[in-house]
């Protein structure tokens, strides 16, 4: 199936389209063997909940159509593109200084932002200073940070029902997926800005998403299934229903070095993270906005 123009990418960094690469879709997770994950005292093939679906692993570089199609325009907006870029020098070298890079595992991470408060004020100072400039005049604030083992394809879960001390291998992940389905609707989902997440590890990471704002995902739905069967669709399931009929529809991946960052409205588009293929811990810090340039 041939993408659509919808979501578009702003691609500042200097690997340029190579940073890009897409695929043939995706597929339910009971159909692709999960990669194993072998880090420190772990081992284990990542489960997911019952209605997943994954991305297929035939990816390539784009062509010029498929460039074009991406390629954005003087419309972009907070809530449908994607921008691409990284950090300035010195918030680089702040990071640094912290060695969350070095981290084997979450508690360390944690252990150094806690022993440093002064290089933690530094960083944040520095991040409010390098966000003003592009957070369209609106509040952001900070998220959190975030941890994942390395090889795990697709990182996003639900931790908030797992006990204390839960291992990794309890996770059950969520594929391809939405954000905030707690506060909003398909018609409003465009309506609660987007996040910045920046690269704070040793290894590339990367961010996967579908070109479609979950309003064209709903409007594509709307034709394939009945009367009945469309008012089931919401917030928290489209993306069952979307997979389900759209399996072929692609999946774009973006190529995240250390210090590079990505803007994407996560609450009106399909996506997750992957650290496919790395061996060492995945750090990443999130801000959620407004953010546009």
């Amino acid at each position: 199936m041939e993408m659509k123009r919808q979501l578009m990418i702003h691609n500042t960094l200097t690997e340029g389209e190579t940073a890009l690469k897409i695929n043939s879709g995706t597929v339910h997770h009971s159909n692709q063997k999960a990669a194993l994950v072998n880090y420190l005292e772990e081992k284990f093939i990542p489960e997911f909940v019952d209605d997943a679906y994954v991305t297929k692993r035939d990816w390539r570089s784009l062509t010029d159509k498929e460039l074009k199609l991406l390629k954005f325009d003087e419309n972009r907006t907070d809530f449908n593109t994607i921008y691409l870029g990284v950090i300035p020098e010195n918030l680089k070298v702040c990071f640094q200084r912290l060695k969350l890079d070095e981290s084997v595992n979450r508690e360390e991470v944690f252990s150094k932002l806690g022993s440093n408060p002064e290089d933690v004020q530094q960083v944040t100072e520095l991040l409010d200073q390098f966000l003003e400039p592009i957070s369209n005049n609106k509040k952001f604030n900070f998220h959190c940070m975030g941890v994942n083992y390395p090889n795990v394809e697709l990182v996003a879960c639900n931790t908030t029902m797992l006990p204390d001390g839960y291992q990794q291998s309890d996770k059950k992940f969520l594929g391809i997926h939405n954000d905030g389905t707690q506060v909003m609707t398909i018609d409003t989902a465009h309506e609660f800005g987007n996040r910045i997440s920046i690269n704070l590890g040793k290894d590339s990471r990367y961010f996967l998403f579908v070109n479609l704002a979950l309003k064209e995902a709903y409007a594509m739905l709307r034709e394939k299934l009945s009367s009945e069967e469309i008012k089931q669709v919401s917030i928290s399931n489209i993306p069952k229903y979307f997979f389900r009929h759209f399996s072929d529809y692609p999946v774009i991946r973006v190529e995240q070095k250390p210090y590079q960052y990505y803007i994407a409205p996560t609450d009106n588009c399909f996506h997750d993270g992957s650290t496919l293929g790395t061996q060492h811990l995945d750090v990443c810090i999130v801000y959620f906005g407004n953010f546009q340039y």
